[in-house]
């Protein structure tokens, strides 16, 4: 098992200037696609993963039955 950060992110919209916070947090490659997102201090998770994880949605699903 591996160890992995989640934080909550505020970031700026490009659209409006708002600055926003993220509801759930996220881990830093997924608070990428986001604009100058920046960790929100105290709102770390750290979560056990398993190495061999493998992802169960929906799409990923369907791509197995159908290899």
């Amino acid at each position: 098992m591996k160890k992995v950060e989640y934080w909550r992110w505020r970031y700026r919209n490009t659209k409006t200037g708002q600055i926003n916070r993220t509801m759930f947090q996220m881990t830093a490659a997924e608070a990428s696609r986001y604009p100058e997102a920046e960790r929100i201090d105290g709102t770390m998770l750290l979560r056990d993963v398993e190495d061999d994880f493998r992802d169960t949605l929906p799409a990923v699903r369907e791509r197995a039955l159908h290899d």
